[in-house]
């Protein structure tokens, strides 16, 4: 249960960072061009844009396309009305999620307003630093939430070994008594030790398997930032930390049974 509830915070902490990256990938900055630039120099500065680092994607949208779909939202043929049409050719630009921030876009702005084909930039600097902090503020919590359920999780599992071993305290100093040498005495501890957070981690992987399932299968767009490479080192790491919690606990359960004195056993 303790490796399940860990495994729980670890879903929620992979789930807070993909959404954070869905989010930062999200904001668009849209770049409009001047009215006298023709198509080979559009073509030729979102090709130079696509092949920037930081750039996830990018979308172009001609005049006509411009016109077209605001002429749908307008319901009137506004270009017949004004005998021309107004809208620039203009470029979406998402950013990659470690780029996407208010520094990043105002250093690019005055980059890309430099060139002479470039208009003007566009994008909601407010909400963005709005969203950016609300969402490191959330990360933040998350994490420290996380470090305090890491140490009762450590502190709950050391103690219910240090009890089970406690209940045999009297078998480990009779096997002392017999001449059975320290190794000896403790190796069935750590073999069980190992079994016991082994079983407990695929139990606990099981369970929270069947918990992600249930949560994609209700939650709108939770299964589209699954990331397998995150869910994998989950797995890995809370069968590894079952297993080496264990071992670790059960060493220094028995090691002070092995050192105490008879009298300090009653």
């Amino acid at each position: 249960m303790v490796l399940f509830m860990l495994g729980l915070m670890g879903l929620l902490l992979i789930n807070a960072r993909k959404l954070t990256d869905f989010t930062r990938e999200s904001f668009t900055v849209t770049v409009f061009f001047r009215d006298s630039v023709d198509e080979a120099q559009l073509e030729t500065f979102r090709k130079a844009l696509e092949a920037e680092n930081f750039v996830k994607s990018v979308q172009f949208t001609t005049k006509d396309q411009a016109a077209a779909e605001f002429q749908k939202e307008l319901g009137e043929d506004f270009v017949d009305f004004l005998g021309y049409n107004p809208l620039p050719a203009s470029l979406d630009v998402n950013f990659k999620p470690e780029f996407a921030n208010d520094a990043f876009f105002a250093q690019t702005e005055k980059k890309w307003l430099e060139n002479e084909l470039v208009e003007q930039i566009s994008y909601p600097r407010n909400l963005i630093v709005k969203i950016i902090d609300n969402v490191q503020k959330i990360s933040w919590i998350f994490l420290a939430f996380g470090a305090v359920l890491t140490l009762i999780a450590v502190t709950l599992i050391n103690n219910t070994i240090r009890l089970s071993i406690y209940s045999k305290r009297f078998l480990i100093k009779t096997m002392l008594l017999v001449g059975a040498t320290a190794g000896f005495i403790r190796r069935p501890f750590i073999v069980s030790g190992v079994v016991q957070g082994l079983v407990g981690g695929l139990i606990a992987l099981a369970l929270l398997g069947g918990t992600l399932l249930l949560a994609e299968s209700k939650i709108v767009g939770l299964k589209e930032i699954r990331d397998f490479n995150y869910l994998g080192m989950l797995a890995t790491s809370i069968l590894a930390g079952g297993i080496i919690l264990s071992l670790i606990c059960t060493f220094f359960a028995v090691r002070k049974y092995l050192n105490l004195k008879t009298d300090s056993l009653y």
